[in-house]
């Protein structure tokens, strides 16, 4: 297929490039459903565009409101997310805003922490677990929707790839102890599905940690009050 230039400049990871297609490319399609998700969620895709095979998250065919005011913020937030962690072989690869209700990244082969068929093999939470460091440490930010199994890919490599941002926060401005607390909100994630999947190698240390979050629970409806301070920084 040829790709037609967008009308819009790309944003993002992809500022200074040409995008890889155009909503009229996917207007065109084919489009094969990954995921229809609720009446507030994207909708997911998968296209194939210039030889390669991407995901797109489309608010596009939900309601006038819910494009227009939930999907252009999420779009927008995830878009973010992802620039952040762009060059990581451990976040979607290549992705850019189609426009303000789409977002593509790479498709990857591979099945989701949720499916059964999942084959993650021993070195798969020991990556995981580092996979998340580097992303509060280098990506300063916090996914905290990890504990959704669907959201951690096992790649057909055996190769641990987190998806759907929509719920991060940046941690820049947080006080210490605070940015330590959501950080070991999305590890406690991790050593769940550890202690579901391979419990004979999560350890103690993991183990005790994991009971310490179960604990504290009831503080993470909290969360949606957390959010970071209006500006921040430049290039966010």
């Amino acid at each position: 297929m040829t790709s037609t230039p967008s009308p819009c400049p790309p944003r993002g990871p992809e500022a200074g490039r040409e995008p890889r297609f155009s909503r009229a490319d996917l207007d065109r399609g084919p489009l094969r459903p990954l995921s229809e998700g609720r009446w507030a969620n994207a909708v997911l895709y998968r296209f194939e565009s210039g030889g390669s095979l991407w995901v797109v998250k489309d608010f596009r065919p939900r309601s006038w409101l819910v494009r227009n005011v939930i999907g252009r913020v999420l779009i927008r937030r995830e878009a973010r997310a992802l620039a952040r962690l762009a060059g990581r072989s451990t976040a979607p690869r290549a992705p850019f805003r189609v426009d303000a209700h789409a977002l593509a990244y790479r498709y990857l082969e591979g099945r989701n922490l949720r499916d059964g068929r999942s084959t993650p093999g021993p070195d798969f939470f020991p990556d995981l677990e580092r996979a998340v460091h580097d992303m509060h440490a280098a990506g300063g930010l916090v996914h905290l929707d990890l504990r959704n199994a669907g959201n951690v890919l096992v790649t057909d490599d055996g190769d641990p790839v987190l998806i759907d941002f929509q719920s991060h926060l940046r941690t820049w401005w947080m006080p210490g102890p605070l940015r330590r607390f959501v950080e070991r909100i999305d590890l406690a994630a991790v050593y769940k599905h550890w202690a579901n999947r391979s419990p004979a190698t999560l350890g103690p240390e993991r183990a005790a940690a994991l009971e310490r979050m179960n604990r504290l629970r009831p503080l993470w409806a909290l969360r949606g009050y957390i959010g970071s301070p209006r500006g921040g920084r430049p290039g966010s």
